[in-house]
């Protein structure tokens, strides 16, 4: 098996896999109960907890544990803007943002939050700075922009992007969705400039059903769930002990190895789209100078891209079509229409997103099989 649908989600490491066996089988008891039991299952959300906090460089208070990459999203936009103020606050973001963004955007407007949206560069993906700094005013309160892009793998000058916000509005908080940032690239919130971060255990090899909130600068949001008080008050609910021991397990790996894994990622994107343009020289690869060598977007005109993915499976190679939170609707990808793809050429779409634990180790064997297959479909359509 060729598994080439990273994005979506990764195999957890063993480790993380053994540490959610111990958390299911002995410190299985409800973490908010004092007895020894108890304190055990604290223990491991403690420790996952102190983890986070050394790698973002922030106090303990500042991680605030949840249950995936989009409630992330969401307590982040809604924590800051639902709350009471003596002006009507107002975000800014991009249509290139993940559904968890743009549709808590869409929602926020419909309540009466003022929403702009900031033009970019079509063919390098990047925020126009020049736009956003005229879409900024006193009631700018929080600017979302995504870290890395989950369709293009391009990254966004979140330093730069910070730095010219806040000289016009001070008073302006920085969110990010670092969901297909996180230990792929160096992440410092303070040089940065960003107070709010959001990431996804599931897409570092931890485990699905658990998120985290990053705060860099202290914050007071608007809870969005109540109940027992846990997680520090903003987010009640029994916390999900294996869920959360994985995260904090996989973020110290995956960070340890961040370099060589990049390295490996590169070398393999690299060789790929040498032989693939060799081999399909009508094949349209979206690239951009800055941008993670992770994720690939490719196009075979004349194939629909629904097509590739299956009969690319049947040869057990597995990719996708875009973002796995939209791969059930029929909408084009909001994403590649932003930056100029027109109705066709997304459709003939696929990405290809990579884990350097699941490089191929035999190169040649693993192109022979993917050219082979997209051979015989241009014998079919084309």
């Amino acid at each position: 098996m060729y598994y080439l649908d990273n994005a979506a989600t990764t195999r957890p490491y063993k480790e993380v896999v053994t540490i959610v066996q111990q958390s299911l089988e002995e410190n299985f008891a409800n973490p908010s109960s004092v007895h020894p039991a108890g304190l055990k299952a604290r223990k491991m959300i403690s420790e996952a907890r102190e983890t986070l906090a050394t790698l973002f460089q922030v106090p303990q208070a500042g991680i605030l544990f949840c249950g995936s990459g989009t409630e992330s999203d969401n307590l982040a936009l809604k924590g800051v803007l639902l709350k009471k103020q003596s002006f009507q606050p107002e975000l800014i973001t991009t249509r290139l943002e993940h559904a968890a963004i743009l549709k808590t955007a869409d929602w926020l407007e419909e309540k009466g939050t003022p929403v702009h949206y900031v033009d970019f560069d079509k063919t390098t993906g990047q925020i126009d700075i020049n736009h956003l700094k005229s879409l900024i005013n006193n009631h700018t309160r929080l600017i979302s922009i995504q870290h890395v892009n989950s369709e293009t793998g391009v990254i966004q000058d979140l330093k730069t992007i910070a730095s010219k916000a806040k000289k016009m509005n001070s008073n302006i908080l920085m969110h990010s969705d670092g969901v297909q940032a996180f230990t792929k690239i160096p992440i410092n919130l303070h040089e940065m400039g960003i107070d709010l971060y959001s990431i996804s255990s599931h897409k570092i090899r931890g485990i699905k059903g658990t998120g985290a909130l990053i705060f860099s600068s202290k914050q007071e949001p608007v809870i969005q769930i109540h109940g027992g008080g846990q997680e520090h008050g903003f987010r009640s609910g029994t916390e999900n002990v294996p869920g959360i021991a994985a995260l904090g397990l996989a973020a110290k790996i995956s960070h340890e190895n961040m370099s060589e894994d990049y390295k490996k990622v590169k070398i393999f994107k690299e060789q790929f789209i040498g032989n693939l343009i060799q081999e399909f020289p009508d094949a349209r690869v979206y690239q951009s100078k800055n941008a993670l060598p992770h994720i690939l977007s490719i196009s075979f005109p004349g194939i629909l891209g629904e097509v590739i993915l299956n009969h690319l499976a049947m040869h057990e190679i597995y990719v996708s079509t875009g973002s796995a939170c939209n791969a059930s609707s029929k909408k084009l990808s909001a994403t590649l229409q932003a930056i100029g793809f027109s109705s066709n050429q997304i459709k003939e779409t696929i990405r290809i997103s990579m884990n350097a634990h699941e490089i191929p180790a035999d190169f040649k064997a693993f192109f022979s099989k993917f050219k082979s297959s997209i051979h015989e479909l241009e014998k079919i359509f084309i």
